[in-house]
């Protein structure tokens, strides 16, 4: 995702890439030479005095210790989703007044879920009761580990989390989620999954499901609908019959393709945000919100009972 946000900040108005910066060893240096701005380590590229703001998307597992570095200097931040895989490191989040923080939730910059917020919005539903929601990527990343990701149930689902709490607005207060690993049956002992079912409730009485996959046969597949007193409005393929590795061709192949225009939105939108405009992406209070849900998730899931939202519930 780092790539993906450099290239975006090359073509973007307002803005200047300056460096780029990378744990991996060579890395930063392959990805500058590139782009043909500096690379430099994490910490150079925070104390340069021409780096304003600073864009985050290291492993989720360090998001925490960068992000609170970058805070700590004073500057704006764009970070990357699950701002941390704790909520002991959310806590460390804290920005000052003057210091913009966006986190990276690309699908509210989506035209399709864009559109159906209006819809929502302005009534034409009624009053949103339950969301439903699919997110598919096709594999396994080869080399990907949950202990640096957080688990599948928190580094990917959280997507869906973010969307359900934006939608039906209320407070998560408890999760249950029922996991497969039939697939890739190795993450079992890992703690973590390739398919699973993920139900939130509200506070309110409102409620979410998630189908999260890492086995889909065609294409990168998120679909959403937001079920209303009066109406549903979708998001995604809702077209019934046969769907096959043969139909890849209609469907994105990974998240890049599917959210490249998102992408763009968001890092444009984090941009007007530190020139003074409004803030439209999500915040800190609404990824500590998804990333609660996601903790409570992936511990649901081991334990095969209902976890409460709200603690540092362990995770094997």
């Amino acid at each position: 995702m780092g790539v993906v946000h450099a290239r975006n900040a090359l073509e973007l108005a307002g803005a200047t890439l300056v460096a780029v910066a990378a744990a991996r060893p060579g890395r930063a240096g392959e990805v500058g030479a590139e782009l043909g701005v500096d690379a430099c380590a994490y910490d150079e590229l925070i104390a340069r005095d021409d780096v304003e703001a600073v864009v985050v998307a290291a492993r989720s597992v360090d998001h925490a210790e960068v992000a609170e570095a970058v805070l700590a200097a004073g500057k704006h931040l764009f970070l990357e989703k699950p701002g941390a895989t704790s909520l002991a490191g959310h806590e460390r989040l804290s920005a000052p007044d003057d210091v913009v923080v966006q986190v990276g939730y690309q699908r509210r910059f989506d035209a399709g879920f864009v559109e159906a917020r209006r819809i929502v919005d302005e009534g034409a539903i009624g009053q949103p009761l339950v969301v439903l929601a699919t997110s598919r990527d096709m594999d396994w990343p080869e080399g990907e580990l949950p202990a640096d990701t957080g688990g599948f149930l928190l580094d990917m689902a959280v997507h869906d989390y973010d969307v359900a709490c934006w939608f039906l607005g209320g407070s998560p207060v408890e999760v249950t989620a029922v996991r497969q690993a039939r697939v890739y049956p190795e993450l079992e002992a890992l703690g973590d999954l390739d398919n699973a079912l993920v139900t939130i409730r509200f506070d309110d009485g409102g409620a979410a499901v998630t189908h999260v996959s890492r086995t889909c046969a065609f294409g990168h597949d998120v679909r959403c609908e937001i079920v209303g007193s009066e109406g549903s409005v979708f998001v995604g393929e809702t077209g019934a019959g046969l769907v096959t590795a043969a139909e890849r061709p209609r469907y994105p192949q990974d998240f890049r393709e599917r959210f490249a225009d998102a992408y763009r939105e968001e890092l444009a939108a984090f941009v007007a945000a530190c020139r003074g405009e409004p803030q439209r992406g999500a915040s800190i209070e609404d990824d500590r919100r998804a990333v609660a849900i996601g903790i409570a998730a992936r511990a649901s899931a081991v334990a095969g009972e209902p976890r409460a939202v709200g603690r540092d519930w362990p995770w094997s």
